[in-house]
């Protein structure tokens, strides 16, 4: 066929249909569900495994831990405790929930450092363990300087005026009767200190000598000395120097031997009066 600008037409070439071949293809999904069952089941038992050993592993450290804090060859055999003085031994060991042969290990030492501190006697206390059988408290009591009167009732108190607890039947103190006016209870450092002076022997005269003290509402400290049978009196501002006075004068008197002859002794405004006891017959 001419084209009409005279130049032949080239025929188009035929195209080859495209031929598919049907080949089998590869199935991969049954091996991988194998593969991860199998895995599944080595983990499963590695898990299984690790429990047996963990729980094998808590059993016994259960019973080792029971056996060690009951066998009978770690059974207390000295029990010893320092610093008690107003508790007795046996005190102390109920108190604390102990007895000679109770097993080391199985005592709780902070229990017992909490229970023998809730007493009222007990400050402070330590304890400590020493194994095989061997326990050592160690504590620090509170000391009465006072007996003090609350509503009919008698109670020891310490240097402060702080009570510590109630007298009980059997318990038996010479202690000086504390009275603190109500106006003056922000006293106890000033009551503390004097009494720190005394324990040191520090004055003419002791706590165990004294019947009662007294804090007046008149700005005094005043002191009766049993068997003396002597009435001291300061004034509580600059009581160190006031007392230091009444030592001075205490043992001139001493020196002269007129003490059986004294009643009273005053310190206040920067002078000391001594009052003569009056002889019998006397009008």
């Amino acid at each position: 066929m001419m084209r009409s600008s005279g130049l032949p037409r080239k025929p188009h070439d035929a195209r080859k249909p495209t031929v598919r071949l049907n080949r089998p293809r590869k199935d991969f999904g049954g091996g991988l569900v194998g593969m991860d069952t199998a895995l599944a089941m080595k983990n499963a038992m590695v898990f299984f495994f690790g429990i047996l050993v963990l729980g094998s592993l808590g059993a016994a450290l259960v019973f080792g831990y029971r056996y060690v804090t009951t066998t009978p060859a770690l059974g207390l055999t000295e029990i010893t405790i320092t610093g008690n003085m107003r508790l007795a031994y046996g005190q102390v060991l109920e108190i604390a929930g102990l007895r000679l042969g109770q097993n080391s290990l199985g005592v709780n030492v902070s229990q017992v450092e909490t229970a023998l501190s809730h007493n009222p006697w007990v400050q402070f206390v330590t304890v400590r363990r020493e194994l095989p059988d061997k326990l050592f408290i160690n504590m620090v009591e509170r000391q009465p300087s006072f007996w003090v009167r609350q509503e009919g009732q008698l109670y020891f108190a310490d240097a402060k005026g702080a009570i510590i607890t109630q007298l009980a039947p059997g318990d038996s103190a010479s202690l000086p009767l504390l009275d603190i006016a109500p106006e003056l209870a922000d006293q106890q450092p000033v009551l503390e200190a004097m009494v720190a002076r005394m324990n040191q022997q520090d004055l003419p005269f002791a706590l165990g000598q004294m019947a009662w003290v007294k804090f007046t509402d008149t700005g005094q400290v005043e002191i009766y000395l049993d068997a003396l049978r002597i009435r001291v009196r300061a004034d509580i501002s600059n009581w160190e120097t006031h007392f230091r006075r009444i030592e001075t004068v205490w043992r001139d008197l001493k020196l002269r031997g007129e003490t059986g002859q004294v009643a009273a002794i005053e310190a206040s405004g920067g002078k000391v009066w001594v009052e003569k006891r009056q002889k019998r017959g006397a009008s």
